[in-house]
């Protein structure tokens, strides 16, 4: 297993992967200036840290954007404003978060709708919200595991939030409902940002890729080849604000031989370990890794 750790802190710009004189999700051979630089790991997270330069055609690029800056922006907009994530414009970052609280008893059960509350981004409570997923199918896994949203947040700045409804509205027992979460957009994401990787890594034609169809809106069966397993290999280094992602290949189990990538962002939180099988290998990757 291949690794790279990157601090989204540090925003460290790498060497540009130099063009493979064709688009890496549609196959396209094309010239310079019809090809756009691809950030490997999107801006939005770890700015130019890792660019595939003129490795993206339009036409790709227009199908991507679509649910990729809706991860961006909208499922992760607000931790990313609370973070100082990179963004091209500040004057887009998130000012506010809507919260909608209601009011519950004893057994979590809905009691009285208390309405939406719009908070300042500055005094938030930091909250992450991604997605838990049951293992690839293609990895045969037989293991039950959640299928569902995950979250993350500093338990002592909730309550402070909580406790300031409860003053105003009367409730005994308050509960948050948080930002939803796409999961079919935000394994797509992961789908795109895993091909891009190991495209970067070894190139477009060293595998024969699984994940196209996924990438361009072509199919919405990502749990086929999209899924979390912890597990995959302990965090090493510096675990604080950073991405942690690599590529190797299976060598048991019925996707044995194939290419996958493990991406974790923040493991210092404990966040959901996904594990995307990306292709089958066209080349040596003894020789290449």
């Amino acid at each position: 297993m291949l690794v790279d750790e990157f601090d989204l802190q540090q925003r460290e710009k790498a060497p540009i992967v130099p063009s493979p004189g064709k688009c890496i999700y549609c196959y396209e051979i094309l010239s310079p200036e019809e090809l756009t630089d691809e950030h490997v790991i999107p801006y939005a997270l770890a700015a130019d840290t890792l660019i595939f330069e003129d490795s993206c055609c339009t036409v790709c690029q227009k199908k991507i954007t679509r649910y990729e800056q809706n991860v961006l922006r909208h499922q992760l907009g607000a931790f990313r404003a609370q973070v100082d994530a990179p963004t091209r414009n500040k004057k887009d970052r998130v000012k506010d978060v809507v919260i909608h609280f209601v009011e519950v008893d004893d057994d979590a059960n809905t009691v009285r709708d208390l309405g939406e509350r719009t908070i300042p981004i500055d005094e938030a409570p930091l909250i992450i919200n991604l997605w838990q997923s049951p293992p690839a199918r293609i990895l045969g896994e037989t293991v039950s595991r959640p299928d569902q949203p995950w979250t993350y947040f500093i338990e002592s700045e909730v309550n402070a939030l909580i406790r300031k409804i409860r003053e105003e509205t009367g409730a005994n027992h308050v509960a948050m409902r948080l930002g939803k979460i796409n999961k079919v957009q935000y394994q797509r994401f992961l789908a795109k940002t895993a091909h891009a990787f190991v495209s970067a890594k070894i190139g477009p034609d060293a595998f024969q890729p699984y994940l196209t169809d996924i990438i361009l809106n072509r199919s919405d069966d990502v749990g086929l080849y999209v899924g979390d397993m912890s597990g995959v290999h302990e965090f090493t280094e510096n675990p604080e604000n950073t991405l942690q992602i690599s590529m190797g290949r299976l060598t048991t189990g019925p996707a044995a031989g194939s290419i996958a990538v493990y991406f974790q962002l923040y493991p210092s939180i404990k966040s959901p370990e996904h594990l995307i099988i990306v292709g089958k290998p066209l080349v040596d990757l003894d020789l290449v890794f």
